[in-house]
């Protein structure tokens, strides 16, 4: 990549279905990570940059982690859904599998890589133009959290932010319904054996990992709220020149 990479706009019209949304998707992301494979500095800050983002999501977000009913829900979200590593494994199998994937995993689990994918990608997006800001201010190895406001600044893009933010309540939404369905959690291990089978493993766990953790976190509405006004606090204050709450 070079600093005149133009990231486009990622249209999604009204009427798509969960499948045409998984294939876009997946060829946005495929994208993405074939520049960062031709520009491997760009992996190596791209990967600097997530896990201080990470830290810092750990430390808002610390007593969610700690707590008994939302822990494994908030290790779930910030590390499987955000973290310092990719899902370039898990994007790898479903568009390599598709055709299988749509036989074994129902619609709503179709629905939850559309959405996770499509979080990726936007990350993924907004994290490149971050390290750009980073680099040219000099900061991307000396990161702190007032040259981290300055770069958010500058990158702007809150509307692709606060989307950001609504996809992860979103996804979080498909998974609570998808935990409450009757008999689901029966089907996914009845189809776990094949699933694993026909090669699509990394991404039949991460499904069934988000079913498990909602399913024992109960309704997710008041952790889906929690995080969904912290992370918008942030971003506004960030917007605004304000570093005071990533501490």
């Amino acid at each position: 990549m070079t600093q005149e990479t133009h990231i486009a706009d990622d249209p999604e019209a009204d009427d798509e279905s969960t499948l045409g949304r998984l294939y876009r998707q997946l060829n946005r992301v495929a994208s993405l990570r074939e520049q960062m494979r031709t520009h491997p500095e760009d992996q190596q800050d791209r990967d600097s940059l997530r896990q201080w983002q990470a830290d810092r999501l750990g430390r808002t977000h610390g007593d969610l982690l700690q707590s008994k009913r939302y822990g494994p829900a908030a290790q779930f979200f910030l590390t499987d859904l955000y973290g310092p590593g990719d899902c370039a494994r898990r994007d790898a199998d479903v568009m390599r599998v598709m055709p299988t994937a749509e036989r074994l995993l129902p619609e709503s689990g179709l629905k939850v890589l559309a959405q996770a994918i499509e979080l990726d990608a936007l990350s993924e997006e907004l994290d490149y133009l971050m390290v750009v800001a980073l680099r040219r201010s000099g900061a991307i190895h000396r990161l702190t959290a007032e040259a981290y406001a300055l770069a958010y600044r500058e990158v702007g893009e809150p509307e692709r932010r606060a989307h950001q933010i609504t996809l992860v309540t979103e996804l979080g939404l498909t998974l609570d319904r998808l935990a409450r369905k009757p008999f689901l959690g029966t089907t996914l291990k009845l189809i776990s054996g094949p699933a694993h089978l026909a090669g699509l493993g990394e991404l039949f766990s991460f499904v069934e990992r988000g079913y498990r953790v909602c399913h024992q976190m109960g309704r997710a509405n008041e952790f889906l709220e929690t995080i969904a006004s912290r992370e918008t606090a942030i971003m506004e204050a960030l917007l605004a020149g304000d570093s005071t709450m990533l501490d």
